[in-house]
């Protein structure tokens, strides 16, 4: 019986992505012609995206502490492919991401199309083009989300931050606003760690989606830092930030 709802609900969350891409792409147009800035509208559609997948999953998402409002720069931990849903639900936002997500087949068009941002990692001469185009992107229609950890994991820990990933808000002295993510799932589920992080090479993509298509509820909680750090320094800046969310991240169960 879960493999049927499973299945199903992975043809509703294709059907509904689809449908709604084609929506998004229709609603630029009008932005496009007046000259006005896309940004609103793909923020008003991705609420609405991360509603539906939250809604298709049985998806049950807490918000604690406030969150930041554009412009900002904020760091997260990170469990799985699913964390853009509440982020995309409690903020205005687009995110930076790895530059192999952008040849992704079908999903890297798409990403790129409602304005993520990929930075090359390997390419540390590539420093002022990224801080360049970072700056054009935090503007007072949205913020920026990074995950420093440059992996995602079982959710136990918070994991090293990458120092390099943080160059841009040390040069421009940035504040940096914070958040953790953590998941849980019902009685009779399998629990978190092993259903909804996604992490290592134990399961491929789809594999574990299928996986994850099988839950019956999933349970969400995204804390939001009482306060920023800042330092012209990203290697001080990575451990403050670091320390910051440890101060109250709850482990995913």
């Amino acid at each position: 019986m879960s493999k049927i709802r499973g299945y199903f609900r992975l043809l509703v969350l294709a059907v509904f992505t689809l449908s709604a891409f084609g929506i998004y792409w229709v609603g630029l147009l009008g932005p496009k012609v007046l000259g006005k800035r896309y940004e609103p509208w793909r923020n008003n559609f991705m609420r609405i995206w991360a509603n539906g997948v939250a809604f298709i999953f049985n998806m049950e998402v807490e918000i604690e502490g406030k969150p930041p409002q554009p412009p900002f720069f904020l760091v997260s931990n990170h469990l799985s492919y699913l964390d853009i849903v509440p982020l995309y639900l409690s903020l205005r936002c687009t995110f930076v991401a790895k530059k192999a997500v952008r040849y992704w087949p079908v999903i890297g068009y798409m990403v790129h199309a409602v304005g993520v941002i990929f930075v090359d990692r390997k390419r540390k001469t590539d420093v002022k083009r990224v801080n360049e185009e970072l700056s054009r992107s935090m503007n007072e229609y949205q913020g920026l989300i990074f995950f420093p950890e440059a992996t995602s994991s079982g959710g136990e820990q918070i994991l090293p931050f990458h120092a390099s990933l943080l160059q841009f808000p040390a040069d421009e002295r940035i504040p940096v606003h914070t958040a953790s993510i953590s998941y849980a799932t019902s009685e009779d589920d399998k629990p978190a760690r092993d259903s909804i992080c996604f992490f290592g090479a134990r399961h491929g993509f789809l594999e574990h989606l299928v996986k994850l298509s099988q839950t019956h509820k999933i349970y969400c909680k995204i804390k939001f830092g009482s306060r920023t750090e800042q330092s012209a320094d990203r290697k001080e800046l990575a451990q403050k930030l670091r320390e910051n969310i440890e101060g109250y991240f709850e482990p995913t169960s």
